[in-house]
């Protein structure tokens, strides 16, 4: 991108800074010697890195690695009760009007998470995936068309993909995908959802479907059908 292009429309100049990234892992006791699954889990707005991590562990096939990032976009949510001075922080992927530098922000964290955990142990590529809610749905699969070479598959969960996005879904094709709908969902409505499968199926996406009559919080009730699509 140009400098021009860059400040376009934008009376702000634009420099590179640097940025830490982090996430969370959990390793398996007594690892077997043969390569094993990796589930890297991209939380929702707001959501607890934490809760996504231990969702991602409960789902997860057998002896897999499970990888959860942080959404780099942290921020103070609301006052907690009980502490009258203190606050939450919360992490979001997205914060700024610049939606390509925030995707290639969280690209770079997905990454360098996935080198971290390659680097340390035997992962087998055939069963690395990625899974996402909600937000992080968008952001599991901004990653995924970028490096189709890095990732098997993807579970999407209650979340969507930014039309931009759509037009790079042929880099998928043949690519196993679970997309899960919640039928109640005032933030990723029915119409909206089935419109974006519609599309997945054009791009040749090996694509299974769930609609459940839940609201956007399905993750439990979604668990038993995540877990065995990904043993399967």
């Amino acid at each position: 991108m140009t400098a021009d292009e860059l400040h376009a429309g934008d009376d702000r100049i634009a420099v590179p800074i640097r940025a830490t990234g982090y996430f969370r892992i959990h390793v398996p006791e007594d690892l077997p010697d043969e390569p094993v699954p990796l589930l890297l889990a991209t939380h929702g707005y707001r959501q607890p890195p934490r809760r996504m991590l231990a969702y991602a562990e409960s789902v997860a096939p057998e002896n897999a690695i499970v990888v959860a990032p942080e959404g780099p976009s942290a921020f103070y949510g609301p006052r907690v009760r009980e502490r009258a001075l203190g606050r939450r922080i919360d992490y979001g992927w997205l914060a700024d009007p610049r939606r390509p530098d925030s995707e290639a922000r969280n690209r770079d964290l997905i990454g360098q998470a996935l080198d971290f955990v390659t680097e340390r142990h035997a992962v087998d590529p055939a069963r690395t995936f990625l899974m996402g809610f909600s937000q992080g749905v968008g952001v599991a699969v901004d990653y995924f068309v970028h490096n189709p070479e890095r990732i098997a598959g993807l579970v999407g969960l209650a979340g969507g993909v930014p039309q931009h996005g759509r037009e790079r879904l042929g880099a998928l094709a043949g690519r196993p995908v679970f997309w899960v709908t919640a039928l109640q969902d005032a933030d990723y409505t029915v119409a909206y959802e089935r419109k974006l499968v519609g599309q997945m199926h054009e791009a040749g996406i090996a694509l299974d479907t769930l609609e459940l009559d839940e609201g956007h919080d399905l993750l439990e009730p979604a668990a038993g059908a995540v877990r065995n699509w990904l043993q399967r």
